[in-house]
């Protein structure tokens, strides 16, 4: 048997079906020791085989760095046994998931045209065919474009289930040539959706990549980049070039779309930075430099933007003419050498809706011109180098304030040189490939990702050991299998290739009464780096006992446990069986899920770009998705948390329950109602499921019992804690009463007053600072048993038509502390 030397865990072998004996350090409290009995009555053959080369276990920090000349990704193995692999289509087994547009004969030498080559590379199904139109998660592809500069003359086009991965040390460059055909550069937008609002555009990324469009003539109407996508979809480390004297050029336009991040992204020149009319998103760390306008918001209805930095430009952000966003939120941004800050309507002396309504905190501002204008250029905030919080719009209590002047005392603990703390996805471009194990080729420890063998025993020793050995696990594409607990042990640090898929299975999951997490991050007091990226978490069966992510590690500091671009899906995908077993209208019979993502007391978690999704249609295969998750994400966390760009959706209980959570930052948070539920559903919250209060569950005991609109699952509930600090709230209620029988029908449809309370607050949470809280269809935006503000009173932001209004709320303080408040 072979040792790890240098562990401090006492070992444990399990022997499974005489193809694998695996050495696996354990402590008592290690979920998956526990499912060993149960095991090993399945075990055909009782030989115990050495693996042929066991991991060295070492004394380390971190992995080695240096100065690679190839990026790490192009030299994993992507044609052998270790290559990604999609079980779910239809026995292709020999299917490229990886591709390098080299291989397609893509130049790079900025001579060539390389429009088709790039977007073959794109569109190949490995059998002569085009991935577009042809269903969702079964063909995912990782493409990789190596430095070069790859000159386009037409519109490349994107697609569902496609990472567009640049090398991040040699960025490549997608240049417009100077008689480009079409209005165009790159589009995200995968028209295979049908969908001309782009809210299901699920799955599509891009990262450390350049667009240029300096040869066009700055005058020419041209887009760098559209990007009207929806969750689950990641733009990072982008830069846009364009003329810096352009009337014509846009960045990026968000033109509809629901996507909830854009992180990390620098843009030089154009008339405008990024046109948005997205639902809702957090702009995290964008640079503009030298743009006409930096942002301007021509619908959409909540825009957080974070971190950002506006440098000679004439306009930072153009807030709107009156229409939507009904919530702007600036925060943590610098204008440098820039005309006004932010244009927006005076929405003030508006009847019905009041869009419009801006926060603005901790800006920092060097020129003599206004921070904010209105529409007709009057100016609401003269030039000042640094203040705190300004709010102009609705604030409970009180009511309408004409720019107001809060103070907001942070918790010290989520700051970083005073900003709330934000971190980039990492590339590990700093490690050579010998820095990577790819977990499907461990010698002696078989991993299939075949959705169907059980990988967990393979997978907790390969972790286990990478962690040891401060290796970074990287996971080609497939579908892992875990019937028992998989654990992330501190030292880890796991890639994924077009969101490869862990998934739970089995009775270990299956006892609501004894949840056990499919996934989980550290033991309870156990500190340092845990980072996961480009994976998605699900259940394969329904798993009433499952919490599907559990965090209970934190980091020695911010960041070092995170996830990025990883997401949380059940039903809707060909890789679970609840995709074609949940029809039923009766949600009893779909418990599929306990909770998505538990953040434990003791965990420390920054999270950017995650998508908490029970299913409300099927992206391939399925029929009606009647789906009863239990829970979105519950924090309990009290030592940092920072939620960057999240969305949970389609819950029973709640999409965010914050229960005695303290020293949590959450900057966008989005929501939808679960379809099936309210007026017309065979089941009221929190049935099918029974409220447990050791999880900190709403009872909706405040509900009369046949109330079906107060008995529908909480957007967020806020149960006590305290140093709570939000911005931007997009809850929204569509559907009511769902079932197979009438599906997406007319009657249906959510009017006025479909949800009584789409969130609620008590227990008296301390230091309770709420910005930017949009609402749907609801009658009580915030049930809080003080003021209850109603959508009527605060109307703005997303009606539903027929005199159905939205609701805004700039500043909700009912629960702000004795520090904070008006200055």
């Amino acid at each position: 048997m072979p040792s790890f030397p240098n562990f401090s865990w006492r070992m444990a072998t399990l022997v499974v079906a005489g193809t694998l004996a695996a050495t696996i350090q354990s402590s008592p409290s290690r979920p998956y020791i526990s499912d060993l009995p149960a095991r090993k009555n399945a075990i055909l053959d009782q030989k115990v085989l050495q693996p042929a080369s066991p991991i060295e276990a070492a004394t380390c920090s971190k992995p080695v760095s240096s100065n690679p000349s190839t990026y790490w990704l192009d030299r994993q193995d992507h044609t052998g046994a270790g290559r990604g692999y999609a079980p779910f289509l239809h026995g292709h087994f020999t299917y490229p998931v990886y591709r390098n547009v080299k291989s397609y004969n893509a130049v790079g030498d900025g001579n060539a045209d390389d429009t088709q080559n790039l977007q073959n590379a794109i569109n190949d199904d490995g059998t002569g065919g085009n991935r577009y139109n042809n269903e969702v998660t079964t063909r995912p592809a990782e493409v990789f474009v190596p430095g070069g500069t790859y000159k386009l003359t037409k519109q490349l086009d994107l697609r569902l289930n496609t990472i567009l991965v640049g090398d991040p040390n040699n960025m490549p460059t997608f240049k417009a040539s100077p008689h480009f055909n079409g209005g165009t550069v790159v589009n995200g937008y995968d028209y295979a959706t049908h969908d001309s609002g782009g809210t299901t555009a699920f799955f599509i990324a891009m990262k450390n990549i350049i667009i240029d469009t300096t040869s066009i003539a700055p005058d020419t109407t041209v887009l760098a980049l559209q990007w009207g996508v929806a969750q689950a979809c990641q733009l990072t480390n982008i830069k846009i070039n364009m003329p810096t004297n352009s009337k014509g050029h846009i960045g990026i336009a968000l033109d509809q779309g629901s996507t909830t991040a854009v992180t990390d992204v620098t843009i030089v020149g154009g008339a405008v930075g990024i046109r948005t009319s997205n639902q809702q998103v957090n702009f995290k760390s964008i640079s503009f430099s030298k743009c006409t306008t930096g942002i301007s918001l021509t619908g959409g209805f909540v825009a957080v933007i974070q971190n950002a930095t506006f440098d000679n430009c004439g306009l930072c952000i153009n807030g709107g003419n009156g229409g939507p966003p009904g919530s702007i939120i600036v925060l943590d941004s610098t204008s440098t050498n820039s005309g006004p800050v932010i244009k927006y309507h005076d929405s003030s002396h508006d009847s019905g809706d009041r869009n419009n309504q801006v926060i603005i905190e901790n800006l920092s501002h060097d020129s003599s011109n206004p921070i904010a204008v209105d529409s007709n250029g009057n100016t609401k905030l003269s030039s000042t180098t640094k203040f705190d919080t300004w709010v102009w719009g609705n604030v409970d209590p009180g009511n309408y304030q004409t720019g107001k002047t809060l103070g907001t005392p942070r918790a010290s603990r989520l700051l970083s040189n005073g900003k709330y703390f934000t971190m980039a996805q990492p590339t590990y471009g700093e490690y050579a490939a010998d820095q990577f194990v790819n977990v499907k080729a461990v010698s002696g420890f078989t991993v299939k990702s075949d959705g169907s063998t059980d990988d967990s025993a393979s997978l907790n020793a390969i972790l286990a050991a990478n962690a040891a050995n401060c290796k970074i696990s990287y996971f080609p594409y497939g579908v892992y299998i875990v019937k028992s607990t998989l654990f992330v042990p501190p030292g880890t640090r796991v890639v994924g290739e077009a969101w490869s898929v862990i998934s739970g299975m089995g009775s270990h999951f299956g006892d609501a009464n004894h949840p056990k997490p499919v996934v989980q991050i550290g033991n309870t007091g156990e500190v340092g780096v845990a980072q996961i990226q480009d994976i998605r978490f699900t259940v394969a069966d329904i798993s009433p006992g499952a919490i599907i992510v559990q965090i209970n590690m934190a980091g020695s500091k911010p960041g070092d446990v995170g996830l990025w671009n990883s997401h949380v899906t059940v039903g809707g995908t060909a890789d679970t069986i609840i995709n074609t077993a949940c029809g039923s209208g009766n949600t009893a019979d779909c418990m599929a899920a306990f909770a998505m993502v538990h953040l434990t007391s003791s965990s420390s978690a920054y999270i950017e770009n995650m998508w908490g999704w029970t299913a409300d249609h099927s992206l391939e295969r399925g029929g009606h998705q009647n789906i009863a998750t239990g829970r979105g994400m519950l924090v309990e966390a009290t030592k940092g948390t920072w939620l960057t760009g999240t969305a949970f959706e389609h819950k029973t209980l709640y999409n965010y329950n914050l229960h005695n959570a303290q020293n949590v930052y959450a900057g966008m948070q989005q929501t939808e109602t679960a379809y099936w539920q309210g007026a017309g559903s065979q089941q009221n919250a929190p049935a099918p499921w029974t409220a447990k209060s050791q999880y900190g569950d709403p009872d909706f005991s405040w509900c009369v019992g046949g109330d079906q609109s107060c008995r529908m699952g909480l957007a967020q509930n806020i149960d006590g804690g305290s140093n709570l600090f939000l911005y931007g709230a997009a809850f929204w209620t569509f559907f009511h009463g769902e079932v197979s029988t009438c599906y997406n029908c007319a009657q249906t449809v959510c009017g006025a007053n479909c949800i009584t309370n789409q969130a609620r607050v008590t227990n008296n949470p301390q230091d309770l600072y709420w910005y930017g809280v949009n609402s749907r269809a609801a009658r009580v935006m915030v049930l809080d048993g003080k003021g209850n503000p109603q959508q009527h009173y605060n109307a703005g932001g997303w009606d539903c038509g027929n005199g159905c209004p939205g609701g805004v709320i700039a500043g909700y303080l009912p629960f702000a502390g004795t520090q904070g408040g008006e200055l």
